[in-house]
């Protein structure tokens, strides 16, 4: 069966998923597998380090629903979006960031997610392996993908482009989300 958002949302408000973190992904509903250390430890990092870098006037969700598209829910690890949104009580849609830490979950972010998020028109998505150590930035989003992909290994500081003012340096901070 291919869900909706909207029928995601009422099976989720009448309690069908439990005590399950699931996420919608192209009318599929999946199951998150439960959160080891090895996710944990860099969304810890990665948590302190925005906190501290990020500019004002934008705001951080961490591990909370994105409206990407009306068969799309993800649960990105993290969103960045303007901190004065059209309406609050809503979930959001217009992502500026998204940073998923990716352990287990690598091929499925780089694949199904990247293509979610550049059909929604995030305006980039990070993707951090954190097995080889490296940062996948995607920019620039089509609706058949994201037109330039960089794979970043050698990591200092990286400059957000759709964020502006947003410099995450990865040396500190026990590797900013590389290192745990």
């Amino acid at each position: 069966m291919h869900y909706t958002r909207a029928l995601f949302m009422e099976m989720d408000r009448l309690g069908l998923f439990g005590d399950d973190r699931v996420e919608l992904i192209e009318g599929d509903i999946y199951v998150m597998a439960p959160m080891g250390e090895d996710h944990a430890l860099p969304i810890e990092h990665l948590t302190r380090l925005l906190a501290r870098s990020l500019p004002e006037e934008f705001s951080l969700r961490c591990q909370l629903p994105l409206a990407a598209e009306d068969d799309s829910q993800p649960q990105p690890d993290f969103t960045i979006l303007p901190a004065r949104r059209r309406k609050h009580a809503e979930t959001p849609n217009e992502a500026l960031l998204v940073i998923e830490i990716a352990d287990s979950s690598l091929a499925f972010d780089l694949k199904r997610k990247s293509a979610v998020y550049a059909r929604a028109s995030v305006p980039e998505y990070w993707v951090i392996d954190v097995k080889k150590k490296v940062l996948v930035v995607h920019r620039s989003p089509t609706r058949g993908g994201y037109r330039s992909v960089k794979r970043l290994s050698e990591l200092s500081a990286v400059e957000s482009s759709a964020v502006p003012g947003l410099v995450l340096d990865f040396r500190g901070n026990g590797g900013g989300g590389f290192d745990h």
